[in-house]
């Protein structure tokens, strides 16, 4: 066990949360526990309450800097001068790429106690962040289409690049049943997901 470090309220907080990304890299979220991360970063196991009053805070503050992450992609990708048919594909492949190498992440941010069975507040704000810039997205490819059209035409997009991700983490997606893809087809899907978005 490290050894106990003395308690500063100005780096708890981020030591705590980069601990806890850590052990949910490597482990998931499921027993992740303020006293387990107390032990890793050597505070007593009351000290991690002046940030976070309970595991819940804690996974929450994780989530969102998972989704604060994906926002600053998405950013860079407004920010560019590329098409915005091109901005659109972008914003599918940034989310397969970020789920490539955060799967037990996302599961926190999209499948955990925080989203079922209420999905929190602070996470359908972000949620209806990236489903608007989706729209943007779509809306500047397709100028003339309404607002309906165009939410109904994000979530089919939207369905096909989460659908994609997660059947790949959960190691489903085959060409056959004895086969796996020998190439990286997220391009490809992403690719199909635009055209059909933005087809007439």
């Amino acid at each position: 066990m490290p050894a106990k470090k003395p308690y500063h309220r100005e780096n708890l907080r981020r030591d705590l949360l980069d601990a806890g990304r850590e052990y949910v890299r490597q482990h998931g979220h499921h027993g992740l526990s303020i006293r387990t991360l107390a032990q890793q970063v050597g505070v007593s196991p009351g000290a991690p309450y002046h940030h976070f009053p309970d595991r819940r805070s804690l996974l929450l503050a994780l989530a969102i800097e998972g989704f604060e992450e994906m926002l600053d992609g998405a950013e860079q990708v407004r920010r560019s001068t590329v098409t915005p048919a091109e901005k659109l594909s972008r914003m599918g492949l940034l989310f397969i790429r970020f789920a490539e190498t955060n799967p037990f992440l996302l599961d926190l941010m999209y499948e955990s106690e925080l989203t079922s069975p209420v999905l929190d507040p602070a996470l359908l704000d972000y949620q209806l962040k990236g489903h608007f810039n989706l729209r943007d997205h779509l809306r500047a490819a397709l100028p003339g289409v309404t607002d309906d059209e165009a939410d109904l035409r994000v979530i089919a997009f939207w369905s096909a690049i989460y659908g994609f991700s997660s059947m790949r983490k959960k190691g489903v997606i085959r060409p056959s049943e004895s086969a796996v893809p020998t190439v990286d087809i997220a391009e490809a899907i992403v690719a199909r997901a635009t055209l059909a978005a933005l087809a007439n």
